[in-house]
């Protein structure tokens, strides 16, 4: 059985139903620190207690987690989480990128299955917004039309003339903007279920494309949560398009 990743948005009923979004939570827990008074009696007046051996904070269970890594990319001036098994790369292998189409973009992979670009989307195609949070119906059918027909061209990029299935397109928010998403599956061939996704985003001045490919593998469903995990980690950070 196909295994999916993609589980915040609903799923053609002509493709078999994925579970839900896993999301990957870093909890974070407070380990009690017990604070030992010395009472020092002496006579004729009580002397102040030396200070304890100070112990180290646990970092093992118990402890508090670690901060996930993060990745920031210039420009878009956002952030996203780097997991696990995954690494910031400067070229990537697994889908085709026409030039120009993500320059400079912050590229984080999984050897050579798994990839999450995170890049602008074309002006043209999608004017920017100076306030997201305003209603703006036009720009919405743009962001839509924008995500859906990247994740076609992706799609075809990667399996050239395979059949695709169009497993979602909806309007989750990341990062509290507007967004919407397309997800896409190759259907038959030497890439069957391999998973395409592009959310377009609406931040302040401009707007973003974030691009997840991932190849079939022996690990499809982890590679899947993982980028799934990537994308939804997008954050806005102090920047010169902020």
């Amino acid at each position: 059985m196909q295994p999916w990743w993609w589980r915040s948005v609903a799923v053609c009923a002509s493709v078999l139903v994925l579970a839900g979004l896993v999301a990957v939570v870093a909890g974070a827990v407070d380990a009690d620190r017990a604070t030992s008074l010395r009472l020092a009696v002496a006579q004729p007046a009580p002397v102040p207690a030396a200070p304890g051996p100070v112990e180290p904070a646990p970092t093992g269970p118990g402890g508090p987690a670690p901060e996930a890594e993060r990745v920031t990319d210039a420009a878009t001036a956002t952030s996203v989480v780097v997991p696990p098994g995954w690494r910031v790369a400067t070229f990537q292998q697994v889908v085709e990128v026409p030039a120009g189409r993500f320059p400079d973009a912050t590229t984080v992979q999984r050897g050579e299955d798994a990839v999450v670009l995170v890049g602008l989307a074309d002006p043209g195609r999608v004017p920017a917004r100076a306030d997201p949070a305003a209603p703006d119906p036009a720009g919405d059918e743009a962001l839509d039309a924008e995500a859906r027909r990247l994740a076609d061209a992706y799609a075809d990029l990667l399996a050239p003339g395979a059949d695709t299935a169009a497993l979602a397109d909806g309007a989750d928010g990341i990062a509290d903007l507007p967004t919407r998403t397309s997800v896409r599956r190759v259907e038959g061939g030497a890439l069957d279920g391999a998973l395409v996704r592009v959310s377009t985003l609406a931040a302040p001045g401009r707007t973003l494309a974030v691009l997840a490919v991932v190849r079939p593998s022996a690990q499809t469903a982890a590679d899947g949560d993982a980028a799934d995990l990537v994308v939804r980690s997008l954050r806005l950070e102090p920047g010169p398009t902020s």
